[in-house]
């Protein structure tokens, strides 16, 4: 083989391999919980039941240095109150899955402080329970949506970090003859853990 080509070859494994480590590098694993207040924005619902507070664990995984992909799950929301002509009790629960990708953007030129853009979509489940022998339908659903949002994070140490979020999910149903909105604006604050594998 000649001496060119060798070194050709030689110059092309060393730059997978130099580029295989940054990758590496590059990918962390986090572990967080966020929790915090949220509005349902339907006015008649909110005024029967009203805004609510979740909770949200997450996993994330970065494989870049600005991109990080996110699974989490809210809940946390189920309110009772008494509803419609008789006053029967009743339940509403709002729930869901999601799947986001973060971009950190440097807006803030502060030390340790990072902000952040997500989008992504969402499985949201809805149930409502009436006690009622005139309501024979349950609501008992499920709906896509999508997620919007954003927000800070101030790194402590060894990879601790706290973090401050908002971001809003719509969730326009049609649970019987009328549509209602179950979505709202999340106002989150939380804690977080970053490892390396």
């Amino acid at each position: 083989m000649p001496k060119k080509e060798l070194v050709k070859k030689w110059t092309i494994f060393v730059s997978l391999i130099f580029l295989s480590i940054q990758a590496a590098s590059a990918t962390q694993f986090t572990l967080g919980l966020n929790g915090g207040y949220r509005n349902l924005d339907d006015p008649t619902l909110g005024e029967i039941y009203g805004d609510g507070y979740v909770f949200e664990p997450y996993v994330r995984y970065s494989f870049a240095r600005s991109l990080t992909l996110e699974l989490s799950y809210e809940g946390g929301y189920k309110r009772s109150a008494p509803i419609g002509l008789f006053q029967e009790d009743s339940t509403l629960s709002v729930s869901g899955l999601q799947l986001a990708g973060i971009v950190r953007v440097p807006l803030l030129r502060i030390r340790n402080v990072s902000t952040y853009f997500k989008i992504g979509i969402a499985y949201y489940f809805y149930k409502q329970d009436i006690d009622s022998e005139f309501v024979r339908q349950q609501v008992d659903h499920t709906k896509w949506t999508t997620v919007i949002g954003a927000g800070m994070s101030l790194n402590l140490f060894r990879g601790l970090f706290l973090t401050a979020e908002v971001k809003s999910i719509p969730l326009r149903v049609k649970p019987f003859d009328i549509n209602v909105n179950l979505g709202g604006m999340r106002i989150l604050f939380g804690i977080g853990y970053q490892f390396w594998l």
